[in-house]
């Protein structure tokens, strides 16, 4: 199911009267302003109370959170606020909050990504589906219970979340994704595309560490995502340190 949308916008406008030269200066000018709409399911029991007062869908490592078991006194525990108007001790109104406690008059917004915030997530994904110690450090750890760390959490968040399941052709025309970007990692997306873990369960981390086949795609991944950091600015570099 494709759970993203793709809005594109201009931020200037043009005048009827301009000129072919006034034009084309404006067009040069133009930004295009991108933004990556979340649509999750809306059956979760909790939503998320932003610092401006709107609420919002959680993602999918939010709700990962939620599902972890945390001692009465952890203070990595979620926040939850009591009700909407609730606040912390340094007079914020942001915080998580059941659903049924939000007032009829407020929305629940999906979640919206900017250009450079999809574009955070599409390369912190990558680095942690090449990375083969980590994914044994996190989905083989018998006292972690967020379901995110797993097999089939890393593949969603990956062409789920990023609205991958269809490929990056629309990326590419979105501008989200350079030409030369995909083709460093085309050959890595299409074995990635087309993996399926032994006896098709994809519930058994410890199976797909141990394939043959996902050990090649993690190669082939490492590879490709050492061709990719020249394409990258500055930032996007550092995250991959």
């Amino acid at each position: 199911m494709r759970i993203f949308e793709f809005f594109k916008k201009k931020s200037e406008s043009l005048n009827d009267k301009q000129t072919e030269n006034e034009i084309e200066k404006s067009d040069s000018k133009s930004e295009t302003e991108f933004v990556v709409e979340i649509k999750p399911n809306s059956d979760f029991e909790y939503v998320h109370v932003e610092e401006d007062g709107s609420v919002r869908e959680l993602t999918r490592e939010e709700r990962g959170y939620f599902k972890e078991v945390f001692a009465p006194t952890d203070g990595a525990r979620p926040y939850i606020k009591f009700r909407y108007k609730s606040k912390t001790p340094d007079n914020k109104i942001w915080g998580f909050l059941p659903r049924k406690k939000v007032p009829k008059n407020i929305e629940i917004e999906n979640i919206k990504m900017d250009k450079e915030t999809w574009r955070r997530n599409w390369i912190l994904m990558i680095k942690d589906l090449v990375n083969l110690e980590y994914q044994k450090k996190t989905w083989l750890d018998s006292n972690n219970t967020n379901p995110y760390y797993s097999f089939i959490e890393f593949m969603c968040s990956y062409f789920d979340d990023l609205d991958l399941s269809d490929g990056y052709e629309k990326h590419i025309e979105s501008e989200l994704v350079t030409k030369a970007e995909y083709e460093t990692i085309s050959e890595w997306h299409k074995l990635l595309s087309e993996y399926e873990p032994p006896n098709n369960d994809d519930y058994d981390n410890r199976a797909v560490l141990s394939d043959k086949k996902w050990l090649e795609i993690i190669d082939l991944g490492k590879k490709s995502l050492k061709s990719l950091k020249p394409n990258l600015d500055k930032f996007e570099r550092s995250l991959l340190i």
